[in-house]
């Protein structure tokens, strides 16, 4: 019996040899093994995207604000630089205090002469004068004392009295448009004296100051229209796929990494002849004073969805559309058919199932049929 006890004794010794130099071993092996970052896949909402250039532009870029008179700038303080204005608003003016002072003194002469030609009129005895000739003339006629004749040229010198004093009205008349007219003109005049916004916009340099004698189609200033528009260029092979009201995300270079929710509202029909993109408008959600003219920035636009599709990572996708599943420790390379392909994700149509993982780093480091550990991409 003891014999046979130490018998079973060296055979369990040898059995948990064994066993610890299969762990050790497997425990090697395993050490050895590549580790593979990988990625599940999920079911998600697949989104066709066309990606372009951003520029913001004032409309109608850079202006010049001119002065259509010559003269002497009397004030100008609200072309400060930054100087934000409204259509309509008083930029500058010029000195008019010899203009308004020649329209007083035409205005003065005129209603001098008015008030004259009035008295005159009053007390003009001619018409009179003439009329009780005519009467005369017919009471002697009635008496017989004088011809008819006589009758009829006291009728023709009444009728020339009547037509020196209408002409002379008519003079009056023709004096009353012509101060009117000289007047409008003049006040045209002192309107141009004036240089208002002929929009709402924001100053970018003045280059005046009160004092200062300007010629006629002088610059006074340049200055920004308000209106912005931020337009994208897009490739000719990417066009066709963009429709109005398609929304986009835009990201500018001077705001950092922030992306911003948009629309395409205008689409041009042609391509620029040296770089064969075109261009689309874009109405961004962002305040005036952070679409800065001439920004450049970044644009997704949305043009197609495929609602709960399998999705991946973009970057799991290798050469010819083949993915590196990992199923039960061990590399499988699989052909895929893709659909749409956004900026980080993938649409999988076939060969690939919610749940399975696949490698999303370093696939050239990995070949089908390799033993490797995983680690989930975060």
């Amino acid at each position: 019996m003891p014999a046979k006890n130490g018998n079973i004794s060296v055979v369990l010794k040898v059995v948990l040899t064994l066993a610890v130099v299969v762990g050790g071993v497997v425990v090697s092996l395993n050490s050895f093994r590549p580790t593979a970052i990988v990625a599940t896949v999920r079911r998600d909402t697949a989104v066709d995207v066309v990606t372009g250039s951003v520029t913001v532009r004032a409309d109608h870029d850079l202006q010049e604000l001119k002065s259509e008179l010559e003269g002497r700038v009397a004030w100008c303080d609200p072309l400060d630089p930054s100087h934000e204005f409204k259509k309509g608003d008083e930029l500058l003016k010029l000195d008019s205090e010899d203009l308004q002072r020649a329209m007083k003194e035409a205005e003065d002469a005129y209603n001098t002469a008015v008030a004259r030609a009035k008295i005159e009129q009053a007390k003009d005895p001619r018409r009179q004068l003439a009329l009780d000739a005519l009467k005369t003339a017919q009471r002697l006629r009635d008496k017989g004392e004088w011809s008819d004749e006589k009758v009829n040229e006291a009728k023709r010198a009444l009728d020339s009295m009547e037509t020196l004093l209408d002409l002379a009205d008519f003079d009056t008349n023709q004096k009353k448009i012509t101060f009117e007219n000289n007047q409008a003109a003049a006040k045209r005049v002192l309107e141009k004296m004036t240089v208002r916004a002929p929009a709402d916009g924001l100053v970018v340099v003045a280059l005046v100051a009160p004092g200062a004698l300007i010629g006629k189609g002088a610059v006074v200033a340049t200055f920004y229209y308000t209106a912005r528009l931020v337009m994208a260029k897009v490739s000719e092979d990417n066009f066709s796929k963009i429709q109005l009201g398609q929304l986009a995300r835009v990201r500018l270079l001077n705001l950092g990494s922030k992306e911003f929710d948009a629309k395409v509202t205008k689409i041009l029909p042609f391509a620029d002849a040296e770089t064969q993109r075109y261009t689309v408008y874009l109405d961004v959600k962002l305040e005036l004073k952070d679409l800065i003219p001439n920004s450049t920035g970044e644009v997704t636009i949305s043009v197609g969805e495929h609602p709960n599709q399998p999705m991946i990572p973009r970057r799991a996708l290798g050469l010819g559309n083949y993915v590196l599943v990992v199923k039960d420790g061990r590399v499988e390379k699989r052909k895929v058919e893709v659909g749409y392909l956004g900026l980080n994700f993938a649409e999988v149509r076939e060969k690939l199932a919610p749940g399975e993982q696949v490698i999303v780093e370093d696939l050239e480091d990995f070949r089908d049929g390799q033993r490797v550990r995983v680690t989930v991409s975060n």
